[in-house]
């Protein structure tokens, strides 16, 4: 019982990050409609600058994962006005945005690989002790990306639903041409989903390094997080969090129980299934489009 409980708590922490990442990617997706193929790389690069902060800057660990969140939304910043603005109002927007996120995830991959190199990197826990409850030690550091992992998740939710810059961003997620008649500003919309999208990857990263370690690979989860928006249903927020929550649970699991390898082909057999009974995914809607809190979400 133990061990089922171990699992869990480190399926729970391993999920809510896939689920926080989800959410940044869904948040791109309905409010700039872009499908962000680069997303992995900005998880990648908030690692990296939690590991350099604390190894050269000799940063406190939670000083250094602002910064890495602050530097990836910087980021994105950058790279929306030079890489997909001009691209938004194109007739082949889709297409464009899909070429230009797989540019871009190459430059970042490539950059990385010339700066870093392949070496894997531990990063020091400030959380290193366990708690024992009913005789079953749990992790300190697994306790607290679960706790960090909700707290945004609802800052998110609060920021989508009670502020002004939300509200905007969802009535642009519906319509950006009615958003606009409405006196809001579509591009500075797009521009602010894309700053809070690679900002929750980079925090996903400054989290996670002490877990599981850096290196230049960690840019593939980014084709995780598409999995699991696919899983949860494209668009659906809920949907990104239960997804992210089934994949972290099902990886805990089955690399205990069968192997890494083994449980990542029973995650894409899973969502093969989905999708066959429910092409929209399990929380999706048939023409589901925009941000929550707007009908049928």
């Amino acid at each position: 019982m133990a061990t089922i409980i171990q699992l869990i708590i480190h399926g729970l922490a391993m999920g809510l990050v896939y689920s926080l990442m989800s959410a940044g990617f869904n948040l791109v997706l309905a409010a700039a409609n872009i499908i962000f193929i680069a997303f992995g790389q900005f998880y990648m690069i908030g690692a990296f600058s939690v590991w350099y902060l604390e190894t050269y800057a000799h940063a406190p660990y939670w000083a250094a994962v602002i910064v890495a969140a602050i530097a990836t939304g910087i980021l994105g910043a950058i790279c929306y006005p030079i890489v997909f603005r001009r691209l938004q109002f194109t007739k082949q927007q889709f297409l464009t945005n899909i070429i230009a996120g797989v540019g871009l995830m190459l430059i970042l991959g490539q950059a990385a690989l010339l700066i870093f190199g392949t070496t894997s990197r531990g990063v020091p826990s400030p959380f290193s002790g366990t708690y024992e409850i009913g005789g079953v030690r749990i992790p300190q550091e697994r306790l607290v990306v679960i706790i960090l992992a909700v707290a945004v998740l609802l800052a998110l939710n609060f920021f989508l639903q009670k502020t002004r810059p939300g509200r905007a961003m969802r009535a642009v997620s519906f319509s950006s041409d009615v958003a606009s008649l409405q006196g809001v500003n579509a591009d500075r919309m797009f521009m602010i989903s894309m700053v809070i999208g690679c900002a929750l990857a980079g925090f996903s990263g400054a989290i996670m390094a002490p877990l599981f370690g850096v290196d230049v690979t960690m840019g593939a989860s980014g084709l995780l997080v598409m999995l699991v928006v696919t899983l949860g249903g494209i668009g659906s927020m809920p949907g990104g969090i239960l997804g992210g929550i089934l994949l972290g649970l099902m990886l805990s699991f089955g690399q205990y129980y069968v192997g890494g390898g083994e449980a990542q082909i029973l995650f894409f057999a899973l969502i093969f299934v989905v999708l066959i009974f429910r092409p929209q995914g399990l929380l999706g809607q048939k023409g589901q489009g925009g941000l929550p809190g707007q009908p049928g979400q």
